[in-house]
């Protein structure tokens, strides 16, 4: 086992893959962070992609917001409708639509 600066290097790998299994689920948005861009993106019908914790993990739905109010979201996803709760969300970042030509 080799020393360096004091450390053990078995140790001190062993604690970086710790962090490396460490899962965070802070967001820097607060509550209303949230609704102002959820607001803006649902006055303009902008598509926009949504990260939430849900059940431990993360998860993205994309699409647009047909509704909203203090509490929850409805997305509208190309599966359907979602309902999430805002205190749940984790980022939120606009996504360019996708054009299809037709034929």
């Amino acid at each position: 086992m080799q020393k360096w600066m004091d450390f053990f290097l078995s140790e001190h790998t062993s604690a970086l893959s710790d962090d490396v299994n460490k899962v965070t689920y802070m967001s820097d948005l607060s509550l209303e962070k949230k609704l102002l861009l959820l607001s803006q993106v649902y006055a303009g019908q902008l598509h926009t992609r949504i990260q939430v914790i849900d059940k431990n993990k993360h998860v993205s739905y994309t699409g647009t917001i047909p509704s909203l109010n203090k509490d929850f979201i409805l997305i509208k996803t190309t599966t359907g409708h979602i309902n999430l709760k805002l205190k749940d969300i984790i980022s939120i970042e606009l996504v360019e639509e996708e054009l299809y030509e037709s034929a």
